[in-house]
């Protein structure tokens, strides 16, 4: 299906001057954002007042060499996902799908072979909280059309597994949406991508958005990216445009192309709703907290597809607000979409650079501190680490991790990353409760939670590529060595891609 991707007016849209006297100081902030990610395309829209007030591009690095504009198409990644768990709730709404059936009473065939009791008890309403307990999969590749996701879901559950049982914890992992969209294909008899623009796309009047690689290139209007994470040639720069490389076994997950003034559209939708797309009931369940993730932060959770956090920070400044919010990552570009529907600001941003955090443009372009009070949150990060310590394992995963407590705090022992030359730093940093960090020599760092029971005793270590369940002292402590092939996924994209790419906290 070939969609016409026109531009919109500006009578539509508006976008005002770089000249604008009124966003001089966030056209700056814009500017220094731009040298230090070293971007060449940046696109940007800001709402007040619950209405687009001003968009516009920056830079010039499009495949048509125009400069870029508010109506240049970026991938997006993982902004997909709200638009996914919006198709479908359309379909718990319409009576297709019911939030607690377990996935396996819709799609013939879905077991995980090598856990094969495991995915009886995945629920729909798991794939869209990110409770799945699926291990992520996010591999690129040149395929591109539609009809991928089922022979991709039949190859996946083949050969991967469940990291934890479904719906014990929140864990970020993309085969959760992929589930989710194919779920919605075989409720409506349509093709993914031809559900989402007749039933999302379309009724918001997003004219500028798709997943098909034919529909980008004959557009034409779109920014090339530029990553440093390409296989075989990671740390050096190489540019991507449209035909480089497609997923469309991951579409539902990571797979559209949109522009800010587009995002936009889908913004103001996730912030006032839209009941002509969906009902008032389910639109309310998409953006309130349906499970806590787990990350030390007080009132921090995912709804459907949406992160909703309460208590925000940015910067050093916290404010006592709400924010709906989404970040993705993928070769060449970055997403990011922060929105404080009670006070009817947001902004949307997006780079053509992957893993890059717009740090200096967003808090200006929200501008929090002009309309409430910021507040200082009380410290909870942990002293005493005795709780943390012991071994965990998984022996569908990396294996172990030995936690001790010495003199320099928590450390910790990965067995099969000192096997595989991955560095890390044997001592964590303590940020908030039961969280840490790990760094690595690149500088980059990803968060470990440790995630308790019912009785408040830890049970599990968690990575969003890993997690260990605890073993006590009665425990068998033989370890099933891991097969590096089967590893090989974790291993090799052990920093997690959209762990640390939020401006907020």
């Amino acid at each position: 299906m070939i969609l016409f991707l026109a531009a919109c007016s500006t009578n539509e849209l508006p976008s005002n001057s770089n000249e604008s006297a009124e966003y001089s100081e966030l056209i700056t902030a814009i500017e220094t954002d731009m040298e230090v990610l070293g971007a060449t395309a940046f696109a940007i829209a800001v709402i007040k007042n619950g209405e687009l007030d001003w968009s516009e591009g920056f830079g010039t690095h499009t495949k048509t060499g125009e400069p870029v504009t508010a109506d240049t198409l970026f991938r997006v990644a993982s902004l997909t996902k709200p638009m996914t768990a919006v198709t479908a709730l359309q379909q718990v709404e319409q009576g297709c799908l019911n939030l607690d059936s377990a996935v396996d009473s819709y799609l013939d065939g879905f077991v995980m072979q090598q856990q094969p009791l495991m995915a009886a008890s995945l629920t729909v309403k798991d794939t869209l909280r990110m409770t799945g307990g699926l291990v992520d999969y996010q591999v690129q590749s040149g395929e591109d059309g539609d009809g991928m996701m089922e022979d991709f879901l039949s190859t996946y559950l083949e050969y991967s597994y469940f990291l934890s049982p479904p719906g014990r914890m929140y864990n970020y992992s993309n085969p959760n949406f992929v589930v989710a969209g194919h779920l919605v294909e075989v409720c409506s008899g349509a093709y993914f991508s031809s559900y989402m623009d007749d039933n999302l796309w379309k009724p918001l009047g997003m004219n500028r958005s798709t997943f098909h690689t034919s529909d980008v290139v004959e557009d034409a209007d779109y920014a090339i990216g530029v990553t440093t994470h390409w296989p075989e040639q990671v740390g050096e720069e190489v540019p991507v445009d449209a035909e480089s490389y497609a997923a469309s076994h991951l579409w539902p997950a990571m797979g559209s192309w949109s522009s800010v003034n587009d995002l936009t559209k889908f913004a103001l939708f996730l912030m006032h709703g839209d009941t002509a797309v969906l009902g008032t009931d389910f639109y309310e369940e998409m953006t309130t907290m349906q499970v806590d993730t787990e990350e030390g932060y007080p009132a921090k959770g995912y709804g459907f597809g949406i992160e909703v956090k309460t208590g925000i920070k940015i910067g050093e400044d916290h404010y006592p607000v709400t924010m709906l919010s989404h970040t993705g990552s993928i070769y060449g570009y970055t997403s990011h979409m922060y929105l404080v529907p009670e006070l009817d600001v947001g902004v949307i941003v997006i780079i053509n650079r992957d893993m890059a955090v717009p740090f200096n443009s967003v808090p200006v372009a929200l501008d929090l501190g002009s309309m409430v009070a910021s507040y200082t949150p009380d410290s909870d990060v942990p002293t005493d680490f005795s709780d943390y310590v012991g071994r965990y394992y998984n022996d569908f995963n990396i294996g172990e991790f030995i936690l001790s407590e010495t003199e320099s705090g928590l450390t910790i022992e990965i067995p099969t990353l000192d096997e595989a030359g991955i560095g890390y730093t044997e001592t964590l940093e303590a940020v908030r409760q039961d969280n840490f960090i790990i760094y690595y020599p690149d500088g980059s760092s990803d968060n470990l939670s440790f995630i308790r029971d019912e009785n408040g005793d830890v049970e599990y270590i968690r990575h969003r590529n890993y997690v260990g369940e605890r073993m006590d002292d009665s425990s068998d402590n033989s370890v099933v060595p891991i097969d590096c092939e089967v590893a090989d996924l974790q291993l090799n994209s052990w920093a997690a891609w959209e762990q640390n790419l939020s401006v907020i906290e």
